[in-house]
């Protein structure tokens, strides 16, 4: 397996990691409880843009 497919895989599971935290986002909405929660997963987010982003820089 080349690097690239492996950037390729690791990025595809990142978009998906993004997608599942944008869903878990929006389902604690109107939970007014859940301030703490959306605090982590905006760090979450936050880490894997990052990685989304050196992948981009790597694959170019």
């Amino acid at each position: 397996m080349n690097d690239s497919t492996l950037f390729n895989e690791l990025e595809q599971k990142i978009v998906g990691l993004v997608n599942a935290l944008k869903a878990e986002r929006e389902k604690n909405e109107n939970n007014t409880g859940s301030v703490i929660e959306s605090q982590k997963l905006s760090k979450i987010e936050e880490h894997v843009t990052n990685m989304i982003n050196i992948l981009d820089k790597i694959d170019k």
